[in-house]
């Protein structure tokens, strides 16, 4: 057993959304191996707030958002791409995003754009690719509003962007606005669509989500509830099932957000995320695509920001933000989660498996 990874972290100080500056200890972007006896740090490149990375594994690239309100004394943070050919780390160009601390990135199921979420002053970036995976011009769509929290949600903060596999839809949950709002691409050429933007309960802070792996369901989890929403997809539109609690039963929401969420490769089990609690609670997708939770897990370090499962299936890696660790599980038959090894690691804040 031997899975390549990377691993993005803070390298400096960042002003987050709840007030509180951060301290990143990491130095860039880290080449890793999960071996049987754990995890070894294998190549790593400097790189400024590379918090959030995403792979496209065909050409061989990585891209990651510098995540800060200023990049190389322009407005906005930066996109920094990458080559790993021959699994040597080096970077090849960066550019402005336009918007204020860049959170997460993706590659279009296409490979012809990557799309960028920036959380501070709540806009999407759409950067177009050239056939080699180069990053071209951009395009920036702001995002309007406000909702109920005082200190969080006092204007948009677009936080992440999911692809339906179905159709050429986007969709940006905005965790300032508790709306996730929707956009049509056909190439690189990206559109808002209103037609599917939909609304959660106000005070929910829409994160990040996730598709099932027959497409039919969404898992949207909200950051401020502590709480994953279920949602029918029916030719883009989005139908309420059920909402499901992140924490367990008398457990404190006020001292606790979410962050993360991922699907086992074998659909059978949702996992999330809970900051403050600092646990994994594991849910069983039923077949109606509503969520049954089973055990909470507490991850072994403080603040678990991001976590990957590997494309086995077989373990999953949790990046304590806070305690800089990176435990290891493994994941049994019955989603049942159990501790191998805990490493220490420099604010580690994502982490992304080579599925090749």
């Amino acid at each position: 057993m031997e899975h390549n990874f990377f691993v993005g972290t803070y390298t400096e100080p960042i002003l987050f959304g709840t007030g509180q500056v951060f301290c990143g200890k990491g130095k860039g972007i880290y080449r890793c191996v999960l071996k049987k006896t754990g995890i070894e740090v294998l190549d790593l490149i400097d790189c400024r707030n590379p918090s959030f990375l995403c792979l496209d594994e065909d050409r061989k690239k990585i891209y990651a958002v510098n995540e800060m309100k200023e990049y190389k004394g322009a407005f906005g943070g930066g996109l920094t791409q990458l080559s790993y050919e021959n699994f040597i780390l080096s970077a090849e160009r960066d550019m402005g995003t336009g918007g204020t601390d860049p959170c997460h990135v993706a590659l279009a199921p296409n490979g012809q754009f990557i799309s960028v979420a920036n959380f501070a002053n709540g806009s999407v970036t759409i950067f177009p690719l050239d056939s080699q995976g180069n990053i071209l011009d951009k395009q920036v769509f702001a995002h309007h509003g406000s909702s109920v929290h005082p200190v969080r949600q006092k204007g948009p903060h677009a936080h992440a962007t999911v692809f339906w596999p179905k159709e050429r839809l986007m969709f940006v949950p905005d965790l300032g606005i508790d709306t996730v709002k929707a956009y049509r691409y056909e190439g690189s050429t990206v559109s808002p669509a209103p037609e599917f933007d939909f609304s959660v309960p106000p005070g929910s802070g829409p994160r990040s989500g996730v598709f099932s792996r027959d497409s039919r369901f969404f898992y949207l989890i909200h950051e401020i509830s502590s709480q994953v929403s279920c949602f029918a997809c029916e030719k883009g539109v989005m139908t309420l099932l059920d909402i499901a609690e992140t924490l367990p039963e008398g457990a404190d929401k006020s001292a606790n957000i979410c962050s993360d969420l991922h699907i086992t490769p074998n659909g059978k089990y949702l996992y999330a995320a809970n900051r403050g609690h600092d646990s994994l609670c594991c849910f069983r997708i039923l077949p109606d695509g509503r969520l049954q939770s089973l055990f909470w897990t507490p991850c072994q370090g403080k603040t678990p920001r991001n976590f990957a499962i590997d494309p086995s299936g077989r373990f999953l890696l949790v990046g304590n933000q806070e305690s800089d660790t990176i435990a290891l599980f493994s994941i049994g038959e019955s989603g049942a989660l159990t501790l191998q090894t805990v490493t220490p690691f420099p604010t580690p804040v994502c982490i992304r498996f080579l599925t090749a």
